[in-house]
């Protein structure tokens, strides 16, 4: 007992020597007075989690930093928060202005080179016979008008050359009866030469050439040697590949961003160095069910054989608004929602760093920028750089944000830092021990 009171005397001696001067006890004063005070408690909260709100100093219960007092100027609502400039450096958050420009948009088109259909041509028969010989006897091969690319023998054929040389020596080579013998063969695609060849030699041909009608290259051979055809059966496909079409994909979302007329540049990995120019002549109105686009054509012209068909390309359109100026902010900005879009707008007369979430109505993507209908001004400060992190915060806080649009409802629990009775603890842990070895 009488050793307790010498340590009290004691410890009271060393207060009065070495206890705080009036003017530490003033600057405690001040520091006392910046803190704001909520229904009378003071409020101390984090630099990188605002929505903290302790009513003394300790540590953030979420990242485990010092807490710092509040400052009497934070003035916050459902819709803004206020953040210290620390807590800004920390959460990387960056700020840029809103635009008023001419939204520009590259869209990205890859694509393959197709034939022209309108330059491809079906060699067939008009007539029932056996093919004798194929002067063309692979795919791919190179064919001009009027070369001759299989033999046939067919009866019919020969009744009707039989039936030409009749008219011709009873009636004339002028004659109506020659001219309906003549016709027949012509619509048999038999040529001007060939029949002439026949009137002039006076002598029917056993085997008759099939010849092609069209310059190209032959690109499918239905048919081999001794075959048996029936009449109107195709033997080749001849296309024409001095003008080639360029079929590209573009979803869903560029479309807004192109018409016909648009200039198209794309590349070939077979001419790396090459650069193709067209334009867009057709957009198809048909979207693919599965791959969520929509065929973009352009008429390219090939008089150098460098475009082979199915040979994949790469292309691009720029394209420009076609609505003129208009409001834009970047693509980071933006924080989805489903109908609703929010951006995060900083508050240029604030003393300390204050931002508020405003809901938005966008139009299409530009690039790396979003086009505003609604919901922002030209000027205005917008964060594009931790927005993510920002809205975590309002969140936290219970306020409109990305996952809550009624605010103030108490939509996020807010944590019980109250302490665990003894008792508690003991139970939990016991049963967490139970759990753990039942198996």
């Amino acid at each position: 007992m009488y050793g307790t009171g010498l340590l009290l005397i004691g410890l009271l001696s060393g207060y009065l020597i070495f206890g705080p001067s009036s003017q530490d006890l003033h600057n405690d004063h001040d520091h006392d007075l910046e803190m704001t005070e909520e229904n009378g408690v003071e409020v101390w909260t984090c630099s990188m989690h605002p929505s903290v709100r302790e009513d003394g100093p300790g540590n953030c219960p979420i990242c485990g930093m010092e807490l710092i007092p509040a400052t009497s100027e934070t003035q916050e609502d459902d819709y803004s928060m206020v953040m210290t400039e620390a807590a800004v450096q920390l959460a990387n958050i960056q700020t840029t202005m809103v635009t008023e420009e001419v939204p520009t948009h590259e869209i990205r088109l890859p694509g393959r080179i197709k034939v022209d259909e309108r330059r491809l041509t079906n060699v067939s028969v008009h007539f029932p016979g056996r093919i004798r010989e194929l002067f063309v006897g692979f795919t791919g091969a190179p064919i001009q008008a009027g070369e001759a690319m299989a033999s046939i023998y067919s009866p019919e054929l020969v009744t009707a050359q039989r039936e030409l040389l009749a008219a011709v020596r009873h009636s004339g080579p002028e004659s109506a009866m020659a001219e309906s013998a003549r016709q027949k063969l012509h619509q048999w695609e038999l040529t001007n030469s060939q029949i002439n060849e026949i009137v002039q030699s006076e002598e029917v041909r056993q085997n008759m050439e099939i010849v092609s009608p069209v310059d190209g290259y032959v690109i499918s051979r239905k048919v081999a040697r001794e075959d048996h055809v029936e009449e109107g059966a195709v033997l080749f496909e001849v296309a024409n590949l001095d003008r080639v079409w360029g079929v590209f994909e573009a979803y869903e979302d560029d479309l807004a961003w192109l018409q016909k007329g648009d200039a198209l540049i794309f590349r070939s990995r077979s001419h790396p160095g090459h650069q193709f120019d067209a334009a867009v002549t057709y957009i198809s109105p048909v979207v693919d069910p599965l791959k969520r686009t929509v065929q973009v054509r352009a008429d390219i012209e090939n008089g150098e054989a460098l475009l082979k068909p199915d040979m994949l390309v790469s292309g691009h359109v720029k394209s420009n608004g076609r609505e003129g100026v208009r409001k834009m902010i970047p693509a980071s900005s933006v924080l989805w929602t489903g109908p609703r879009s929010i951006a995060f707008v900083k508050d240029p007369d604030a003393d300390v760093p204050r931002f508020e979430a405003r809901e938005i109505e966008l139009g299409s993507r530009a690039g790396d920028y979003y086009i505003v209908h609604d919901g922002l001004e030209a000027g205005e400060e917008v964060v594009f750089n931790g927005a993510f992190r920002l809205d975590s915060e309002f969140q936290l806080a219970d306020r409109f944000s990305m996952m809550n649009h009624e605010p103030g409802r108490g939509a996020v629990p807010m944590h019980d830092h109250g302490e665990m009775e003894m008792g508690e603890m003991e139970y939990q842990e016991n049963e967490i021990s139970r759990e753990s070895f039942s198996y």
